[in-house]
């Protein structure tokens, strides 16, 4: 075969493989795409059911971690206090949520979802009223808008309406309304306690002497305490009423009565509470003043004004910032650091004759600087003079005496006589106190005696060992109360302005002295957050230090610094 032959045939070979190697490379290709197709499909199930899995374990995990407030002002986190009564709770709540779609409220809906995450004995229903038309009139004949809740434990049930949760400020300067603060953990806590609650204590407010009326706010901070309030007028009752838990006074502009002064006497001597609240007047107020010295305390002439900086507020030296003392009512106050804003008031002195078995403690006290300007109305400069009293004094004080409710005791408290001379009564009341002192201190004497004559005769001892068995035994069942009287000097307590003044201060202490006065254990209250910058509270010498600092010292720092490099420069 010649070499051309062999070379054609050569090239007709190669020809048969490379179309028998395109004709079989189709299949291994489809095979190849087959394959990868095949891992993308896989991996597309893997990562969609890791999806899945991953937002149905997301799901479970409470708001509280996944929906975390970054905000300053943190209204939709929950207080401890509110944490501590909902994981302590027993019984089962619902929460009906009223809620038409597209209308929720962010910072309510989540506050619901961290109130159930805290507790299973929580749950929140959410109710569309166009759905439901009739469901809220089971609960309340009023109409509710949306994001209101109505909580319900057993046969009981509390409405809160959204209009409430938010707390507004009209300024009359602009004509407008300012949302100020945000009360809807405070308002769902406070019920949520008064649900399980067996019992609620009522504080009556005295009215019929141009008393000042307290603000919603006011009214809201005690609410907030699971306390109800009721006004009460004397002159058309026979006593303060058998429910009350507290009386609260209030500013009065004229006195009251003898005959209400006995009933508020009679109130207080078998264990009854009262608060009272005084503004500086030149109306005399002697029936009021004789039951504050009844026990023990009475008002100093004027008002007080302060010498050291350091104790009143901006360069007013009536608005006071006085020292807050550790007390069943303050000692919250004092730990942390708060202030209270007191303007206008009076000194409180305790008498040097009050009984020993009262027992009086300081909740506010003024400076040693301080002092009392008697004569108000004539005075030229705000400087101490000479016919001025000088301090320190208190404020605001609490007053507690235990009584034995003997049946004499009652029987003499039951009614009033209009036909006794007050202030013979009174001192009546006086005698009889010290007779009963007297009467005790000779009962010790007499059984120091016994012992005595015991340590010399067995069986006279054995004697009188049995008749102080019979009078221990009277005793114990002789019930026993105490009162609790607070008296304060300045309705700046109860002043919405002078409150946000003290971020919340004023209205704090107020409440915290209700909750007392009404014997409650424990408190639940959770003050409003607000949706403003809070309040830098400033003494008149801190003001003075950070003016000094800001205004001379670092501008003469800086200039002094500045002239060394200068110096340093020049000598190169």
């Amino acid at each position: 075969m010649s070499k051309k032959q062999n070379e054609t045939q050569i090239e007709v070979q190669k020809d048969i493989k490379e179309e028998n190697r395109k004709k079989f490379s189709l299949l291994p290709k489809n095979l190849r795409q087959l394959k990868h197709g095949s891992y993308s499909i896989a991996l597309s199930v893997i990562v969609i059911v890791s999806v899945i899995l991953i937002n149905m374990i997301v799901a479970q995990i409470p708001s509280q971690y996944t929906q975390i407030d970054l905000s300053g002002l943190q209204l939709s986190v929950l207080t401890d206090t509110s944490k501590e009564l909902v994981e302590s709770l027993t019984e089962d709540i619902t929460i009906y949520y009223i809620l038409e779609d597209g209308n929720r409220d962010s910072y309510v809906s989540r506050l619901l979802e961290r109130y159930e995450d805290l507790s299973s004995h929580i749950t929140v229903v959410e109710k569309d009223p166009v759905l439901y038309p009739q469901f809220t009139s089971q609960y309340t004949d009023e109409t509710l808008s949306d994001n209101s809740v109505i909580i319900v434990c057993g046969d009981n049930s509390k409405v809160i309406s959204y209009d409430d949760m938010y707390e507004t400020e009209f300024s009359y300067y602009t004509y407008s309304s300012t949302t100020t603060g945000f009360d809807a953990e405070g308002l769902i806590t406070s019920a949520i306690s008064a649900l399980i609650s067996d019992d609620i204590p009522k504080l009556y407010t005295l009215t019929g002497h141009s008393e000042l009326e307290l603000t919603d706010s006011m009214e809201s901070s005690i609410e907030k305490e699971n306390i109800e309030i009721e006004e009460l007028s004397l002159l058309t009752s026979d006593g303060v009423p058998e429910d009350a838990d507290c009386l609260m006074i209030v500013s009065p502009m004229s006195d009251i009565s003898t005959t209400e002064a006995q009933m508020i006497l009679n109130y207080l001597r078998r264990g009854g509470s009262v608060i009272i609240i005084t503004d500086y007047t030149t109306e005399e107020l002697p029936n009021l003043a004789t039951v504050m010295e009844y026990y023990g305390v009475e008002l100093v002439d004027g008002i007080v004004f302060e010498g050291n900086p350091n104790y009143y507020y901006s360069q007013y030296l009536y608005y006071l910032l006085p020292d807050i003392n550790s007390t069943d009512v303050s000692s919250d106050l004092a730990e942390s650091g708060s202030y209270v804003m007191v303007a206008s008031a009076q000194g409180i002195e305790t008498l040097d004759d009050a009984r020993d078995t009262l027992t009086i403690e300081s909740v506010l006290t003024t400076s040693s600087a301080a002092y009392s300007k008697v004569d108000v109305q004539n005075m030229t400069t705000y400087s101490q003079e000479d016919d001025d009293i000088s301090g320190p004094f208190d404020l605001g004080v609490i007053i507690t005496e235990s009584v034995e409710l003997t049946d004499e005791l009652l029987e003499d408290t039951a009614s009033v006589d209009d036909s006794l001379d007050f202030d013979s009564w009174v001192d009546t009341l006086e005698v009889e106190t010290e007779t009963e002192t007297e009467t005790e201190e000779e009962t010790e004497e007499v059984t120091e005696a016994e012992d005595t004559t015991e340590a010399e005769d067995a069986s006279e001892a054995e004697d009188a060992a049995e008749e102080e068995t019979e009078t221990e035994t009277e005793e114990e069942e002789t019930d026993t109360a105490e009162t609790r009287l607070a008296v304060f000097t300045s309705s700046a307590l109860v002043n919405d302005s002078i409150n946000q003044a003290v971020s919340g201060g004023n209205y704090q202490l107020i409440a915290n002295v209700v909750s007392w006065a009404c014997n409650q254990e424990s408190s639940v209250s959770v003050p409003s957050k607000s949706t403003v910058v809070d309040y830098l509270t400033l003494t008149s010498a801190s003001v003075s230090f950070w003016g000094a600092l800001t205004t001379i010292i670092l501008p003469v720092i800086i200039l002094l610094l500045g002239l060394g490099v200068w110096l340093s420069r020049r000598k190169r």
